[in-house]
């Protein structure tokens, strides 16, 4: 049926759009090279293409049907001057057919993409998705085909895209399945005719391990349906990354003298998938927990126009870090996908393309309460095409019918009658799956879409956004809460993670508060240390573990990928929440806690920290992640200490119990590692099931930073060189206070902005800083960050100890007094300490008129240096 030798791909120069087009082959889109600048952010152009094929059909007579996997946003379609029609929506296949206006010869087929950005709902373009956090390529950024079909019956190429064989499981017993084909069949030609389908599946060895054939009469020009049951004796079960095995499903449709008409052959999974409130998710009966990533479908320097072998490049890094599932976000991808993920065995979220609101800004503003029914209308399409197109892939467990619409326009009760149509629509195309939604407004004030599918992800970034620091140790109390909002409804993580630039790094994540992106469009630098995210991983996936109730965890993201609306970390354009770099070739600290967490058939260790190379302190705390029986760390060929398994889990705070804290699993830390002058060489090494894992990194120290102490308070962000050429560390070695980033470029009389720029403050909060033992001028510098200031409202005493007695070289500091006014960078005279333990001990406590906050201690920087 689907005979795709008449490809339309792999267009020629000669068939080029004519007065100046270029040439281009398929997959193709205008937005091809719109992401990851490094000046600012990157408007893409979003408008009209026109296309253009001249090509020879060679006239078979036979039923032809033009086939389009994918054209966004909306594509107008004519063939020899003929308009064939219009279909609004980027991501599902369609078809026109074309067998009354092809001729012998030259064929000439011209299509306009339409990428415009929708202002009102009028807009042709003004269809799911409105609105989101990635680029919308424009184009034909899928394949083109010439389908052909015979003249008489055959299986339907009108079911908007489908094959037209839906075929699932209904039973699985100890030795026998039964599934379930129905085949729609339309019969264009002018008269009556009796036909036989015959439904088998073929294992692997060619074998027929059940069949059922029965006869339906097909009245001239119209259209039906058989369903019919075929018993598989002694299944051999499709069982997810362990074993995905694929029948090979034949549906035959023959005439009433037993000829061949019309074949459709596709690969099939028996499988039963089920969901428990208290359970989780269960493969096949048993408990299968579900750890996986969400992945878009763009690539570096392409777009969405990404070939077979850029999914499979994905797809092989995403089996590399030991991931069972994945969340195909934010809309139907490509039908080779689903089926390398039917063929690899993993557990398939899809989703439809409603994001964030069904009214555009503008009719918002205006005060409109409901969406046009265009957008339902398409809406309702697109989810139909999603479920039909992909009926059959095994590897599908759930139909997304939403993501983040709870503040929509409206508060987001304009999306909950939507919401309810579309579940409704959903369990009617496929009652064998569950249906779910990704939220992210419950408990929140918003709208709660919680409820109304027969399962609901959660989007949550405690620990970025808005929450920060050790906020993430909160997300296990909200989880408990969302699950006792509904008890009934099982639960999962649809996304959740942090931003990381490979250039930003640090000495402690929780250091300093950290900018989680910016929209202005301006070259602002908001700083994204990767080992932060690590943190913000740590955390959040310790939590959820946790919990038996989430049937499944979806990082975001497993990949870096284009987005026009971002200005964040190192690059622009970018979304950097991905666990691997946009160009594919970097894996982030975080993708090794998870292959620690989730590979058990291979041996992982990883040294965190890689890319921080030039050291700013001498001591470090070595992170490892590992899954080995014990793990052994040596810094330059001397051994620091072995940690077993059992010790190989990290202990952090937590906010809701603090007598429990987080036990971070497959974490070994290394305590107050000694560096030295010059090249520190770091070898990690373990062993797991006789299978011996090693990783070095190496890291540098210099002179300067081996000597004296240099800190930039309150920044998570380390590796600034100040216009003295000194290296300063991120924020470290502190104990209470919390860091501020309310002065962000907003420093009078400062030579180096970034190390005025956060400040630490608490009514009393120390630093414990190591050094060899020895005198030391230690140089702090202040500032007011407070706007509503005054002389007397804020005073600051400093204590200091370097093993001997309390000395108070700083006494009453009126900083904005004698700063002359508030942000304006101050540099106390120097005092001297000296250490006999180790350890330099300064003390910084506030006083003064000013009230809460007003009146704390505030330090912005120190220079401790060895005299």
């Amino acid at each position: 049926m689907l005979d795709e030798t008449n490809s339309l791909d792999n267009t020629s120069a000669a068939n080029a759009l004519a007065n100046g087009g270029q040439a281009i082959t398929l997959p193709h889109t205008w937005n091809a090279t719109d992401a990851a600048s490094t000046s600012s952010t990157v408007p893409y152009y979003r408008g009209i293409g026109w296309y253009r094929l001249d090509f020879t059909n060679a006239g078979t007579g036979a039923s032809q049907w033009l086939q389009f996997d994918g054209a966004s946003i909306v594509a107008d379609v004519w063939l020899n001057g003929v308009k064939l029609g219009t279909h609004s929506g980027a991501f599902s296949a369609f078809r026109f057919d074309v067998t009354s206006l092809l001729k012998p010869g030259t064929n000439t087929l011209v299509v306009k993409a339409n990428n415009s950005a929708a202002v009102t709902g009028s807009d042709p373009t003004a269809v799911a998705p409105l609105a989101g956090d990635f680029n919308m390529s424009g184009g034909l950024y899928r394949s083109v085909s010439l389908v052909s079909a015979p003249n008489t019956a055959h299986f339907a190429l009108n079911d908007l895209g489908s094959s037209g064989i839906y075929a699932k499981t209904t039973a699985i017993s100890s030795g026998s399945a039964s599934v379930n084909v129905n085949a729609k069949l339309s019969n264009g030609s002018k008269a009556d005719g009796t036909y036989t389908v015959r439904a088998a599946l073929v294992d692997a060895s060619g074998n027929v391990a059940g069949s059922s054939t029965n006869t339906v009469t097909i009245k001239a020009g119209t259209d039906t349906a058989l369903a019919q049951d075929v018993a598989v004796a002694q299944p051999h079960l499709w069982n997810g990354m362990a074993d995905p095995y694929l029948y090979t499903l034949v549906v035959d449709l023959r005439d009433s003298n037993g000829n061949p008409v019309d074949r459709v052959v596709q690969k099939f999974g028996i499988r039963q998938m089920s969901f428990d409130a208290n359970k989780g998710f269960l493969l096949n009966g048993k408990s299968y927990p579900l750890h996986g990533v969400n992945m878009h479908q763009d690539a570096l320097g392409k777009g969405w126009a990404i070939s077979d072998a850029d999914t499979d490049e994905k797809l092989d890094v995403i089996k590399e870090i030991g991931a069972n599932t994945i969340r195909l976000a934010h809309f139907q991808q490509a039908d080779y996908t689903y089926a390398q993920a039917d063929k690899l065995g993993f557990v398939i979220w899809a989703e439809n393309g409603f994001v964030n609101t069904s009214i555009t800004n503008a009719d918002c503003k205006a005060g409109a309460t409901v969406p046009p029914t265009s957008f339902v209308d398409n809406l309702k399409q697109q989810t139909q095409e999603l479920i039909r197109q992909n009926f059959n892939h095994a590897s599908i467990g759930m139909w997304s019918i939403a993501n983040e619409v709870g503040f929509a326009c409206g508060g987001g009760n304009t999306a909950l009658p939507m919401l309810q149509t579309l579940q409704t629509l959903s369990k009617a195309e496929d009652p064998s799956r569950v249906t779910t939604l990704a939220d992210v407004a419950a408990l929140s004030g918003a709208a709660d879409t919680g409820g109304i599918t027969d399962t609901w992800g959660i989007n949550r970034y405690f620990g970025w956004y808005n929450n920060f620091l050790d906020q993430a140790s909160l997300l296990g109390a909200h989880l408990d809460a969302l699950h006792a909002l509904h008890p009934a409804q099982p639960m999962g993580m649809s996304e959740y993670g942090a931003g990381a630039a490979l250039s930003d790094q640090t000495d402690n994540p929780l250091g300093g508060v950290v900018t989680s992106f910016d929209l202005s469009g301006g070259v602002v630098r908001n700083y994204q240390p990767e080992g932060y995210a690590s943190y913000v991983h740590e955390q959040t996936y310790t939590q959820m573990l946790a919990r038996p109730y989430m049937w499944g965890t979806y990082v975001w993201n497993m990949f870096d990928f284009g987005s026009g609306i971002r200005n964040e970390g190192d690059v622009r354009g970018v979304n950097t929440k991905g666990l691997v770099s946009y160009d594919h070739q970097t894996r982030k600290d975080p993708f090794f806690f998870y292959q620690a967490n989730w590979r058990t058939d291979i041996p992982v260790v990883h040294i965190t920290g890689h890319r921080y190379t030039n050291r700013a302190y001498t001591v470090a705390d070595v992170k490892v992640y590992s899954n080995t029986d014990s793990t052994t760390l040596t810094v330059n060929g001397t051994a620091v200490g072995t940690m077993t398994a059992s010790q190989c889990v990290m202990n952090t705070p937590n906010l809701s119990t603090p007598a429990t804290p987080i036990a971070v699993p497959n974490t070994c830390l290394f305590k107050n590692v000694a560096l030295t002058v010059g090249t520190n060489s770091l070898v990690a090494t373990g062993s797991r099931s006789g299978k011996n894992a090693v990783d070095e990194a190496s890291w540098t120290l210099s002179s300067d930073n081996a000597s004296n102490v240099y800190i930039a308070v309150g920044q998570a962000a380390t590796g600034f060189i100040s216009s003295t050429g000194h290296r300063y560390g991120s924020d470290n070695f502190f104990a209470g206070g919390v860091p501020s980033n309310a002065t962000v470029l907003n420093v009078s009389n400062a030579s180096d902005q970034k190390l005025w720029s956060n400040v630490r403050m608490g009514a009393s909060f120390s630093y414990n800083i190591p050094v060899a033992n020895g005198t030391y001028s230690v140089t702090p510098g202040f500032l007011e960050p407070a706007t509503a200031a005054t002389t007397g409202s804020r005073l600051i005493t400093v204590t200091a100890n370097g093993g001997g007695a309390n000395t108070t070289p700083i006494s009453g500091l009126d900083v904005f007094a004698i700063a002359g006014g508030n942000k304006r960078a101050y540099t106390a005279p120097a005092f001297n300490v000296t250490v006999t333990n180790g350890v330099l001990h300064l003390t910084f406590t506030g006083t003064g008129t000013g009230t809460g906050a007003a009146n704390q201690a505030v330090v912005s920087n120190l220079a401790i240096v060895k005299q």
